[in-house]
């Protein structure tokens, strides 16, 4: 049996104790150790060979453990190699010592592996601090011989032993039980079979691949059953099953123990975030206010030994009850299951965020791994969030007035220098509401580093100041733009913009187009699946996704295309527009959601337009509506849903591309018709005309990009919370004249062909819903008593 580990897991779970302790003391300078790491491998010669990457494989105890990882540097004097591992500090040189056991083993592994390989009885090993404050350097040298380093080498594995002897035993049986499963329903529905098989053969040929899947197909269980029978087959070592809500978690959960059910044992791990799964009163992660981080690292083996021998999916009960039995701490406990676990579900941030992802999996990868992205339409927004970030001459401005005058001189000249490069861009500029460029403008960049060091010493020092929580959020702040800054490539941009009203001068970091930084990301996997039932138009998620040579599947609806009725009525919603026709759309609604009694939901390009046609549809029909507000909680959204049911009769007035557009099961009787007025298209604005001159300039319909786009597949969304079982029949009216051209008609799913315009239509649009039920309610009649003779 083969265990694959990197160096530094394997380092850490062997030799960690203590405590947990993120008080800003020790917490990690990210931005600038990359920094000074990166300065200091360029200062070297030719000798010097940076991120050198290394690997062993060796059989110990009845195990063959393959472990690897990238020393820093590796060096040649002369006839000698030396190993170099560089730390970042931000303490003074003079204070740092050679005695941290962790630093020097892991470039004594390093060191090891070299050795081997080359057939060399010595090797030099340094360790190489290196501050972020002037980065000047403290080396510290050893020549080990071989023996020596094989000697430490082994005496890890041999501890490690034990515990991996409980990960081969998981491997073995969650092998032999993947090869064994068979899919979990008697049938396949329709199209589901395709979409397994895609699935599996995109991992067995390590490609990417698109998958658009209409509601009903099963996409959670069509993604899950191939990926758990690939890593039966050790085409893979893990899955990472990404979403972008917890409710799309809880589904691929369901999904697994529908699989252990049938006799799957395999390891998963559904990871929480901070604030929901911390036991302590506040989130403080450090050992004078929080008994879970004190001593955590002492315990935290027990633990994982525990979990891993005894329990398959594990969640956030499972992970707290563990966390509370052996008080660790439950975020880093849930992280190390995950480095042993074959199943990760998480959000997307976990592995595409720069702030957020995985480090542990993704800077010293070992393994092959999977990425199942479900709704894989809300990649593109949320990416492109994650990499944008902006701050404001304000921030600056109420920042300076958190610190003495005459005590923290040397901060207050560093917030100066930044207000004031806010005032020079904006005059450099020609003072225009608004300017962008795809140059990186630095000298922000340059400032905030300077003001992030001299921050520092503050937030060591004075933890008792009375604006210390908003001083720190700003430095945090600082820093998240930083890491932002640094992944600046094609399809970013630097935008100055200035509010004329509230006189507010603000520097943002846009990215425009993530592709490329999504097509790097999507390398840390040997494939990854995109699914979604919305992923149309496929070409413009396939380039903006960065992901042009991957594979594509469009699957047809499983369900009758007689289950659902689609109409259109030509009215113009556009912005200009509105006012004049909300009395005729308040008809509209009317006399649809009258045509037959049940529940209905009633889409709106915007919450003014939702409240405008509300007044009007209220005061001139005395109909109770349910109306959603513009900040709604999960619980209160939750509430609103629970107002359907199947004798219910609701009328709800929400908006496109909001909380219930998509996520909602409203199955049966619970929904039976949507409105969706308007095509969806975003509002102008700014931000829109910048991606669409970007992707003018690249040779697409950037307006399509921009607007078209984005907008139809908000109403495919909102089209889909219709029909959501082979049992559901639904109408889904759209309102809007441009529904009738033709670049709208050449994107819309195969299962809308028999879609009714009502301009072109003799009959009116109650009689085109009466005929629809009619024939519906003889349909299920039928059906119905083809299944008592059955039975009899």
């Amino acid at each position: 049996m083969v265990i694959k580990i990197s160096v530094r897991n394997l380092i850490e779970f062997v030799m960690r104790s203590g405590d947990i302790d993120n008080t800003f003391k020790d917490n990690s300078r990210m931005i600038e150790g990359i920094r000074a790491h990166q300065k200091l491998q360029k200062s070297h010669g030719d000798n010097y060979q940076k991120e050198y990457s290394l690997k062993n494989t060796i059989a110990y105890g009845g195990i063959t453990f393959h472990v690897e990882g990238r020393a820093d540097g590796l060096i040649k004097k002369g006839n000698e190699y030396i190993i170099d591992e560089i730390k970042s500090t931000k303490r003074d040189l003079k204070d740092i010592d050679d005695s941290n056991k962790l630093h020097w083993a892991q470039a004594m592994c390093y060191a090891y592996f070299f050795a081997k390989d080359h057939d060399l009885d010595i090797m030099g090993i340094q360790l190489t601090y290196v501050s972020t404050e002037n980065y000047k350097t403290r080396i510290f040298e050893r020549r080990l011989d071989f023996a020596e380093l094989e000697i430490f080498y082994i005496d890890l594995l041999k501890k490690y032993k034990q515990f991996s002897k409980i990960i081969t035993d998981n491997i073995s049986i969650r092998n032999e039980t993947a090869k064994k499963l068979k899919f979990p329903y008697e049938t396949y529905r329709k199209g589901q079979r395709k979409m397994a098989v895609a699935v599996y053969t995109g991992i067995s040929e390590s490609k990417n691949i698109f998958i658009d899947a209409p509601t009903g197909i099963g996409k959670t269980i069509s993604t899950l059953f191939p990926s758990v029978k690939a890593i039966g087959e050790e085409l893979t070592d893990k899955i990472f099953y990404l979403t972008s809500k917890t409710t799309t978690g809880n589904e691929a959960i369901k999904a697994l123990k529908l699989m252990e059910d049938r006799g799957l044992i395999i390891k998963s791990v559904q990871i929480t975030s901070k604030d929901r799964i911390c036991l302590n009163d506040e989130v403080k992660c450090n050992p004078s206010d929080c008994p879970f981080a004190k001593g955590h690292f002492d315990r935290v083996n027990d633990a994982l030994k525990d979990i891993l021998s005894r329990e398959t999916i594990m969640d956030y009960d499972v992970i707290t009850s563990y966390a509370e039995k052996y008080r660790v701490c439950p975020l880093e406990f849930e992280l190390d299951i995950a480095t042993y676990a074959d199943v990760v579900i998480c959000d997307y941030n976990y592995v595409f965020d720069p702030n957020v992802y995985l480090r542990r999996f993704f800077d010293d990868s070992v393994g092959k791994y999977i990425f199942l992205i479900d709704e894989a339409h809300n990649l593109l927004e949320r990416t492109r969030d994650m990499y944008s970030f902006s701050f404001t001459n304000k921030d600056f401005i109420d920042l300076y007035e958190y610190f003495d005058k005459e005590k923290h001189k040397k901060i207050l000249n560093s917030i100066r220098k930044i207000i004031d490069e806010f005032d020079e861009k904006y005059l450099k500029f020609g003072k225009k509401l608004n300017y962008y460029t795809k140059d990186h403008l630095d000298d922000l960049d340059r400032l905030l580093i300077t003001l992030s060091k001299n921050l520092e010493k503050f937030l060591i020092e004075e933890k008792d100041d009375r604006n210390y929580d908003l001083i720190l959020d700003t430095y945090f702040n600082i820093n998240r733009y930083l890491k932002i800054s640094d992944q600046f490539i094609e399809g970013f941009y630097n935008m100055i913009s200035y509010d004329d009203i509230e006189k507010i001068k603000s520097f943002e970091i846009k990215c425009v187009d993530p592709s490329s930084i999504l097509k790097n990301k999507y390398k840390l996997a040997s494939s990854a699946i995109f699914f979604s039932a919305t992923l149309a138009p496929m070409m413009f998620f396939v380039n903006i996704l960065g992901a042009k040579d991957a594979l594509k599947l469009r699957l047809e609806m499983p369900f009758s295309v007689e289950n659902q009725l689609i109409v259109q009525e030509s009215i113009s919603t556009r912005y200009r527009d509105r006012e004049i026709n909300i009395g005729k759309i308040s008809d509209m609604i009317y006399k649809f959601t009258t045509s037959k009694e049940g529940n209905y939901f009633i889409f709106f390009p915007s919450f003014n337009y939702l409240e405008a046609i509300a007044g009007d549809y209220m005061v001139r029909y005395s109909e109770d509506i349910l109306i959603q507000d513009r900040s709604m909680s999960l619980n209160e959204r939750d509430k609103f849903l629970n107002k359907f049911t199947e004798e219910s009769s609701e009328i709800a007035f929400v908006v496109l591309g909001g909380i219930f557009s998509e996520g909602v099961d409203l199955i049966g009787k619970k929904l039976i018709g949507s409105m969706i007025i308007s095509v969806g298209m975003p509002g102008v604005s700014f931000d829109r005309n910048l991606i669409k001159e970007h992707f003018d300039k690249k040779g697409l319909s950037g307006f399509d990009y921009s607007y078209t786009f984005p907008g139809i597949n908000k109403v495919f969304q909102a089209a889909g919370r219709v029909i959501r079982s082979e049992n559901d029949r639904g109408i889904i009216y759209l309102v809007d004249d441009r529904y009738a051209w033709d670049i709208y008609k050449n994107l819309y799913p195969s299962h809308w062909n028999k879609l009714i315009h009502l301009d072109n239509y003799k009959n009116n649009i109650t009689d085109i819903i009466d005929e629809f039920w009619s024939e519906n309610e003889k349909e299920i009649n039928k059906r119905n008593k083809n299944r008592k003779n059955e039975i009899s």
